[in-house]
């Protein structure tokens, strides 16, 4: 998973960022096509973060049979505003967020779907980050993992919830452990700020999504990395 830098100066007690998944459902139907949700990162700290690295791997597994790692029927884009189109969403450290004041978050947008051909089973979507502090401090998010039921083609899947974080680990998954390679850079502009006290304006609307995301503050930007198939782990 991701991590702090190595030549951190200090690691503070408490986490300074919060991450999590907004809108991922609870039940994914095979065939059912693209399902949308959103990758927060929020700076709770009383100073500005340097630097926001975002972390995510999702993986899918037959219900039968956990060992059986069924990710090959599994899609994950991301959305790159700065391009205006969805991108392949390499697990891992994925993207990063520059000079983010308190209380404000990043948005990506992101989207999965299950082939038709995939067995009844589960998934899981695990999410985190790391930090810098303008003084040099870092750490990282807690993190935690999204569960969500992986339904056969045709099913009827009733009401479905948002599925809900956990730090509870599941009896199978695939590690992404392969640092991002550097490369160039596309930017998202800061996505929100929260109120004074702490509650978020939500999620936002798809279509407010898809057109400028509203700046507060100057300078904080979501940096995209984009990462070479063979990078190293």
């Amino acid at each position: 998973m991701t991590g702090a830098p190595d030549d951190c100066g200090e690691r503070p007690e408490k986490a300074q960022l919060k991450t999590e998944l907004i809108g991922l459902p609870s039940k994914i139907v095979a065939g059912s096509g693209w399902q949308s949700f959103v990758y927060r990162a929020t700076n709770t700290s009383n100073g500005e973060l340097r630097s926001v690295v975002a972390f995510m791997d999702v993986w899918t597994w037959d219900g039968k049979d956990e060992a059986e790692d069924t990710g090959k029927y599994l899609s994950v884009e991301w959305y790159n505003v700065q391009k205006r189109s969805w991108q392949n969403l390499e697990f891992g450290d994925f993207a990063e967020a520059e000079n983010l004041r308190p209380r404000q978050y990043v948005d990506a947008r992101i989207r999965l779907k299950i082939d038709a051909k995939a067995p009844a089973g589960y998934g899981a979507a695990f999410q985190t980050g790391s930090y810098t502090g303008q003084d040099g401090t870092c750490g990282d998010a807690e993190g935690s993992i999204f569960y969500f039921d992986v339904l056969p083609v045709g099913s009827e899947p009733g009401k479905v919830d948002d599925a809900k974080g956990t730090t509870a680990k599941p009896g199978k998954a695939r590690h992404a452990d392969k640092p991002a390679a550097r490369g160039s850079l596309s930017t998202l502009p800061v996505t929100g700020e929260l109120a004074r006290t702490g509650s978020s304006s939500g999620l936002p609307t798809v279509a407010a999504l898809s057109g400028a995301a509203v700046a507060v503050g100057a300078g904080a930007v979501f940096v995209v990395r984009r990462r070479k198939a063979n990078s190293a782990a």
